[in-house]
């Protein structure tokens, strides 16, 4: 096994990204964050969609009096699946060399993976069939994932992250609103809207990947040592804010779906919507609207102003807000406030969140590796777990559900606060 070629074992002296070799200086054109932004929307559309609406949808129609069982084992085969996956996908990306580009292959082979497997879970009615399937649309999605969030760091200059973490960010809302209207109220079969959002995924990588360039990676950028050495995380003390910053982003997003996973079954079991499916689009898209503002100007502020942290925590803060509100009136009206609240809060720290990662990275060598670790632990499967927990102990109050979600995100706010190397 080869020895990589500086010591590993101590804590460095964190580098800023303005003197850091490694950081690119050339700036990337309009054209390619906005083909960035629809590859991540095929990505998303992958993801939100299943967790937020299709997954209960289909353990719906599995079997309704185990609904709720069934979603969350769905969820959390998923979840974990694409945790387990990440760490390999990102080691064989970093270290692939080809021509024609090692980010775009992982991506467009994960694309492509995962959309097939997709296809097909809506159109069988066995639970083991639909499980396996499942794991295989999330090793496509480790794929996909370490390539594209690796293009930051790789491609775009600092004093642009905030735009391309943007162009990552906004797209989950899109994908959330956009195929939520198209799985309730266009198509309403459920075998149909798997393939159908299969399709549409896929149709929206392409451009990008496969009419925008990737340069060469430099030479120093090689990972070295062997397959051990190279799976293995960075070391704790070696790199605390690194995983400071992976604590914030697990424990923010969990705080998140774990309100957001179950809303279908909130409008219609608590707040007795005649139509929840309807009821639940309505939220989605005034959550759409406020999470894109949001998105779009703490990216410019990001860019312009580089302090981070401040935007990360008035994420959480309105989130929190969301949550408690929810908590304390369960009501039509409160929720429509509680999707803006949430909207601006989620929005803010889509937007900022992955470019402060991208600044707490421990080793230029294993990009993909590092950032796909953290897009892949905010997967871990919290959200199912407490929420089953919390709906099953206490007879499905959903009152005690989103107090579980404003703790979760306040814990997350905390763990920001941890981070010393970025402001």
């Amino acid at each position: 096994m080869t020895a990589p070629p500086e010591d590993r074992t101590g804590p460095q002296e964190p580098v800023g990204p303005a003197e850091d070799p490694s950081v690119p200086r050339t700036p990337v054109t309009p054209a390619w964050l906005w083909l960035f932004a629809l590859a991540w929307l095929g990505f998303w559309l992958l993801v939100m969609l299943p967790s937020q609406v299709m997954l209960a949808q289909l353990a719906r129609d599995l079997d309704p009096g185990r609904k709720v069982r069934l979603a969350s084992t769905f969820q959390g085969v998923m979840l974990v699946a694409i945790v387990l996956a990440v760490p390999l996908a990102g080691f064989l990306c970093d270290r692939t060399r080809l021509a024609w580009g090692r980010r775009r292959a992982w991506a467009l082979g994960g694309f492509t993976l995962a959309a097939l497997a997709f296809a097909l879970v809506g159109q069988s009615d066995s639970v083991p069939v639909v499980c396996g399937l499942l794991v295989l649309v999330a090793f496509g999605q480790a794929g996909v994932l370490v390539a594209l969030s690796a293009m930051i760091a790789d491609q775009v200059p600092v004093n642009q992250r905030g735009r391309a973490s943007a162009a990552f960010g906004a797209p989950q809302v899109v994908a959330l609103a956009g195929g939520m209207a198209l799985v309730t109220e266009v198509i309403h079969d459920v075998s149909t809207a798997w393939w159908a959002i299969a399709v549409l995924a896929l149709a929206c990588c392409l451009p990008f990947l496969l009419g925008v360039g990737e340069p060469a990676p430099p030479a120093r950028t090689r990972p070295v040592g062997g397959l051990l050495h190279n799976l293995t995380p960075p070391r704790p003390r070696r790199a605390p804010d690194y995983y400071w910053a992976m604590s914030t982003r697990v424990l923010i997003n969990a705080g998140n779906l774990v309100g957001t996973a179950y809303l279908l079954y909130y409008v219609g079991d608590a707040l007795h919507r005649p139509d929840p499916e309807g009821a639940a689009l309505t939220l989605t898209l005034v959550y759409l609207v406020f999470c894109l503002v949001a998105t779009y100007a703490a990216g410019l502020i990001s860019d312009r102003r580089p302090r981070r942290k401040p935007l990360v925590l008035a994420g959480a803060a309105f989130q929190i807000a969301a949550a408690l509100s929810l908590a304390v009136s369960p009501t039509w009206e409160t929720a429509l406030l509680a999707a803006a609240l949430l909207g601006v809060g989620y929005g803010t720290f889509l937007s900022v969140d992955q470019v402060l990662t991208t600044e707490v990275l421990p080793d230029e060598r294993t990009r993909a590796r590092d950032l796909g670790l953290v897009n892949a632990a905010q997967n871990l499967p919290i959200a199912p777990m407490v929420g089953f927990a919390v709906l099953t102990l206490t007879n499905e109050n959903y009152r005690a559900l989103y107090a579980a979600s404003a703790l979760i995100v306040l814990l997350g706010a905390w763990s920001v606060t941890r981070i010393r190397s970025v402001s």
